[in-house]
């Protein structure tokens, strides 16, 4: 019987995730996937910064813009509406906070990281190869057959190729394996929402699209032909390579494929080559498109992230985010729980945290699908469509591990500004021209405390507290303009979580800071 710290099942987008942020915090991981290799679909179509900053801070975002730089070609960035893509197109658009900004008219960028248009299997094949590089071992071709769990860690029987079997005995277990989850279903844990919506079906092809075009820029082109529920996009940069989607009745399967394509492009002649998503495969692929979310997210050892917590429909980009931030979350607290430095209590905030998340994000999915795909049923129907960097930056987590939260308060905040629970304020310190350096990069491996101008006595009692409770823990003073943004005042003190949450605030002095700051501590680590 082999010996891991953590059993990661599922081997696509948010496992791969996992591994590597758990690989980040030092923690050896075993990733087992049932299929042959990394699925040749792109799925999602790009990377949002908030995901990008969290890649960032596992050192991957050099690798990632440069298989695909942020807005370019730009036309990869442009979402039209159209009856065909030869026909007049509608602009689409997310809302936008128009009050954002520093009060003189300008408007304050968020985040240090840019939109990247990278499909996902060139994002896939770009993990594994860092986590080959690293030594994680990666098993395609092996799926979960079995699990059993004690007090003390998971007991896993897995098949590989060919048949062979393993058994393998975790700590913790990741279950990653999708929307038709296997491990939730041996858990039997239920969910709640829509659920399916329709069967989406999917191609690759290749043809000159120029003349459905002409000179129009589009990213993505959601279709009214062959079917309301059409999309149409280019899988890279070379103007002949595209993606191809439309909505099916169950087990439908098109006897003339190229005929949808020539309806939704309105080019009726078109010549069109269908391209193999999978090798040796039908080159139509099928796949639900749903809504919902798991009733729970762990039982025992075992803990739901990305697609078999929660599924959406693949507008806005929105389930990979989510699943990149699930697979974020959970690893720095399984790392701190297995290395002692947390109490086995904080795993319980992870549901506590991502669930609520997963279930707003879920709604705005089904709100854009409603608006873009003219999605059936009453789903999402008067849900107000939030702008982007609300959902990316607003998110407030409120539990155990931010004991400077309030219960009961509201789970997005407009502007946080270092509102405990929201993702820290992002500041350029340095602005150098090859390696400009914002406050976020100060988060990833470690707690971080904030203090103002003045907080010198906050910034000692940080000092001693992580040497009394043996706690990797980096102090930072701020000046007077980076202080302001994160609601602190020259004599004020922040606390900052691993994954970049604030934990904990205060505006000023205290009469014991020693005492003040180690309950924080010892609340956000469930010590």
């Amino acid at each position: 019987m082999r010996h891991v710290p953590v059993l990661v099942v599922g081997g696509s987008l948010t496992g791969l995730s996992a591994a590597v942020f758990l690989a980040m915090h030092r923690v050896p991981v075993l990733v087992v996937e049932r299929r042959a290799d990394v699925l040749a679909h792109p799925r999602l179509r790009g990377l949002l910064p908030r995901a990008m900053e969290l890649y960032r801070q596992a050192g991957l975002e050099p690798a990632i813009t440069e298989v695909c730089p942020p807005g370019a070609p730009a036309h990869r960035l442009v979402s039209v509406h159209a009856e065909t893509l030869a026909g007049p197109h509608r602009l689409l658009a997310e809302p936008t906070d128009d009050d954002a900004g520093d009060g003189d008219g300008t408007p304050e960028r968020p985040s240090p990281c840019d939109f990247v248009p990278i499909g996902q299997h060139d994002l896939e094949a770009l993990l594994v190869a860092h986590l080959r590089r690293s030594g994680t071992e990666l098993c395609f071709g092996t799926e979960l057959v079995h699990l059993e769990q004690d007090a003390d860690g998971v007991t896993a029987r897995l098949r590989g190729p060919g048949g062979t079997a393993e058994t393998v005995r975790a700590r913790y277990l990741v279950a990653a394996d999708g929307a038709s989850s296997g491990t939730r279903r041996q858990l039997g844990i239920g969910s709640t929402g829509p659920g399916t919506l329709f069967r989406m079906a999917t191609l690759h092809l290749r043809a000159d699209l120029g003349a459905a075009l002409r000179g129009r820029p589009v990213g993505m082109a959601y279709l009214d032909r062959p079917a309301p529920g059409t999309t149409l996009g280019p899988l890279d940069g070379s103007g002949r390579r595209w993606f191809f989607a439309t909505s099916v009745p169950p087990g439908d399967r098109p006897a003339d494929p190229v005929g949808w394509v020539r309806a939704a492009t309105g080019l009726p002649g078109l010549d069109v080559e269908l391209l193999e998503q999978v090798p040796g495969a039908d080159p139509v692929s099928t796949f639900p498109v749903g809504a919902r979310v798991a009733d729970r997210y762990a039982e025992g050892r075992v803990f739901l992230a990305g697609d078999a917590a929660h599924l959406m429909p693949p507008t806005g980009s929105l389930g990979g985010l989510t699943g990149v931030e699930d697979a974020h979350n959970l690893a720095w607290k399984l790392a701190w729980v297995l290395n002692g430095t947390a109490g086995p209590a904080l795993l319980s905030t992870y549901q506590s945290e991502r669930r609520p998340v997963a279930e707003r994000n879920m709604r705005q999915a089904y709100a854009r699908g409603r608006a873009r795909w003219r999605l059936p049923g009453s789903g999402g129907a008067g849900e107000p469509i939030l702008p982007g960097d609300t959902l990316m930056y607003g998110v407030r987590y409120v539990s155990a591990a931010v004991p400077g939260s309030a219960p009961g308060a509201s789970p997005l905040v407009r502007r946080p500004r270092g509102t405990p629970g929201t993702r820290a304020p992002h500041l350029y310190v340095s602005q150098d021209a090859d390696a400009a350096v914002s406050t976020l990069d100060l988060y990833g491996t470690c707690l971080v405390a904030l203090v103002g101008p003045d907080g010198d006595p906050w910034a000692e009692a940080a000092h001693r507290a992580a040497r009394n409770l043996s706690v990797p823990l980096e102090v930072y003073h701020l000046d007077e303009d980076l202080a302001a943004p994160h609601g602190l005042g020259a004599r004020g003190a922040l606390l900052v979580r691993p994954d970049g949450h604030v934990a904990w605030r205060t505006r000023g002095a205290a009469a014991d800071p020693d005492r003040e700051f180690t309950r924080a501590v010892r609340a956000v680590l469930a010590r």
